[in-house]
C-alpha cells in the first residue's frame, strides 16, 4: 500500500527556499504583485516587469498609485482599501500605466496574507493583461455589430 505524504510548508523553509519561489513566480505567464499595507510594491514578478517596463529594482517600493491613470485612482484605492479590511478574494480590472507611457488592461484576482493577530500584512494581486484580447473583441464587433 502506498502511502501519501502531506507537503507542508514552514515559514522557515518557504523564507530559505525563496530561490525555489521566485522562479516559479517568473516561470508563470501571470502578473504578480505583492504590496505592503501602504500599497508599496514588496515583489514584481517577471511578467509584471515585461507588462509595464519597470524593472524590479524600479518597481520595488513604488506605490500603486504611481501605475495607474488618474481617472482609476480613486476606484482602485477602494479596491485596496476593502482587501486592507479583510474583503478578500476581489476581482478587478483596471490599466496599468507603463514606463512609456501606454496603457496595459489587466483582470485582478486579489487576495491578502495575514499575520499571526490576523491583520492583513500583504495584499497579494495576480493578473493577466487582457490588452490584445480587448482590442480584438471590439474590432471583431465593429465588423460585425449585431
Amino acid at each position: 500500500m502506498v502511502t501519501m505524504r502531506k507537503c507542508e510548508l514552514t515559514e522557515v523553509e518557504l523564507r530559505d527556499g525563496v530561490p525555489i519561489v521566485r522562479a516559479v513566480m517568473d516561470a508563470i505567464e501571470t502578473l504578480i504583485v505583492v504590496l505592503d499595507p501602504d500599497a508599496r510594491v514588496v515583489l514584481f514578478n517577471h511578467r509584471c516587469q515585461e507588462a509595464t517596463g519597470y524593472s524590479f529594482d524600479e518597481a520595488k517600493g513604488m506605490y500603486l498609485w504611481d501605475l495607474l491613470r488618474a481617472e482609476e485612482l480613486q476606484e482602485v484605492k477602494s479596491v485596496f482599501e476593502n482587501l486592507s479590511a479583510g474583503q478578500f478574494p476581489s476581482k478587478h480590472e483596471n490599466f496599468w500605466v507603463t514606463k512609456d507611457g501606454s496603457r496595459r488592461l489587466i483582470r485582478w484576482s486579489n487576495t491578502a496574507v495575514l499575520d499571526a493577530s490576523g491583520a492583513v500584512k500583504y495584499i497579494v494581486g495576480t493578473g493577466i493583461d487582457i490588452t490584445e484580447f480587448r482590442m480584438d473583441e471590439q474590432l471583431a464587433k465593429a465588423r460585425n455589430p449585431i
